[in-house]
């Protein structure tokens, strides 16, 4: 097996994987791959990175770097982008609105979100939410959502499904606000270089003071990562404010300012924080404040959930968990309001007719976490066991993954190959004789790279 691999004198220092003959065999096998991957059950897309929360988190984090408000997840936001989301796989088209008369306002509407303001921003074919991001900002339509003092909420739902015959995830991002009142950036004021009309002479006796402004006390978050913030009265210079947390210092910062702000650069456990802040070295704390942490979703246990066959429609039954607000069935583009009985049990009757390919429970509680689960299979008939073409095509998918994923294989495979032909030619001084046949295949090498690397993009619209 050393002759496949490893430079040596049995194979003449050229291993037989690294041959013209081999690389030509690679280049068959990538064109294969990537020209008929489909028929032969190998899905396109690898599994992405992006999800509701990061994309959210990007938008939020450019949103306050420019003083904006920074937006709240919405759970009826978020079933509208969902049912979006399925309606463009179900319809099959690309766009903010659809052939027969689908626009995003009709979703938002149809998931209960009475809007004074809403927006849509829509991307497919990308690998990473950064990437997603990136793609709005610099689409001057798209950053103008982003980047709105018009909105307060924002739900985001991202999808993989088969769009126009491509194996794609679909990025569906919903704005809006409920009332008129509207934001804008708030910007760094340089200093006053106007005179007062009268000088203000601090009255004998103030003392020196702290406190903190965010969070308020009773104030119940989902943000775990949230950051302290505060503000000194009659400091001056540069000085170093401690938190503790539950009388234990957990951290501190220092400002030369009026506000301070501190980072614990993790996050803050589940449940309730009391804070208070110090300013070190002196004998001066604020009051304290509580503040609970819940970034935990409402619960409900998929294995729980019952689903019963009526006829022409379905039933469906499971606990509701006590924490829960609002609970949504979104299957296609409908959008269904789920209630909850005395016994905290949610029963819902839904027809066969309003059911599609793609079923999603959501819940989401007080605060705003959201579960989502999809249910889809609970309603979908078994396949016939001998179906031998549905097993061959399942085991080329575990066989081998994705069509990216060989891609990626080969070039790894080659450029390792690559690596231990240069150190070996290297360690016998041949590397000068060698640099033609090393240049040609690195150079075969870096056009197959890019080529695969050319497919991690996407469009947004």
């Amino acid at each position: 097996m050393k002759k496949f691999f490893i430079p040596s004198k049995e194979n003449s220092y050229k291993p037989i994987l690294l041959r013209k003959l081999a690389l030509v065999v690679y280049t068959i096998i990538l064109a294969l791959v990537n020209t008929f991957g489909g028929f032969l059950g190998i899905p396109e897309a690898m599994a992405s990175s992006i999800t509701p929360s990061n994309i959210i988190q990007l938008t939020n984090q450019q949103r306050a770097a420019a003083g904006l408000n920074t937006l709240n997840t919405n759970a009826k936001l978020t079933a509208a982008a969902q049912a979006k989301a399925n309606n463009m796989l179900e319809v099959q088209y690309w766009d903010h609105f659809g052939p027969n008369g689908e626009t995003p306002w009709m979703f938002i509407s149809q998931a209960g979100y009475t809007y004074v303001y809403a927006g849509e921003n829509l991307a497919k074919g990308f690998r990473t939410a950064e990437g997603v991001h990136e793609a709005w900002m610099g689409s001057p339509t798209h950053k103008a959502n982003i980047m709105s003092g018009n909105y307060k909420d924002i739900g985001v739902a991202v999808v993989e499904g088969t769009l126009l015959g491509k194996d794609t995830i679909l990025v569906v991002q919903m704005f809006g606000n409920l009332t008129s009142e509207t934001f804008k950036a708030t910007p760094t004021l340089a200093p006053s270089t106007s005179t007062p009309a009268k000088p203000v002479i601090p009255e004998k006796g103030d003392i020196k003071a702290i406190k903190i402004t965010n969070p308020k006390m009773g104030d119940v978050l989902k943000d775990a990562n949230t950051n302290i913030q505060g503000e000194t009265e009659n400091v001056s210079g540069s000085y170093t404010v401690e938190i503790l947390s539950n009388q234990e210092v957990v951290g501190e910062t220092s400002s030369n300012e009026k506000k301070w702000e501190f980072d614990k650069e993790s996050d803050w456990s589940e449940g309730d924080h009391t804070l208070q802040a110090e300013i070190k070295g002196e004998s001066i704390k604020s009051d304290t404040v509580t503040f609970t942490i819940d970034s935990t979703p409402p619960a409900i246990i998929k294995q729980n959930i019952k689903v019963k066959e009526l006829g022409e429609s379905f039933e469906i039954s499971f606990d509701s968990p006590e924490d829960v607000k609002e609970i949504k069935l979104v299957s296609g583009d409908k959008i269904f309001n789920l209630e909850m009985g005395e016994d905290g049990v949610v029963i819902f009757n839904i027809a066969k007719e309003d059911l599609d390919d793609r079923a999603v429970l959501m819940a989401s509680d007080h605060v705003g976490n959201i579960i989502e689960i999809d249910i889809s299979e609970y309603f979908i008939e078994e396949e016939d066991s001998n179906n031998q073409t549905s097993t061959f095509i399942l085991g080329l998918r575990n066989i081998f993954g994705t069509t990216d994923g060989i891609s990626l294989l080969i070039i790894s495979f080659v450029f390792l190959l690559l690596s231990i032909q240069v150190y070996v030619s290297w360690k016998r001084g041949k590397l000068g004789k060698n640099a033609g046949e090393l240049f040609t295949i690195g150079a075969w090498w870096l056009i197959i790279l890019v080529g695969v690397f050319k497919g991690f993009g996407g469009l947004v619209s």
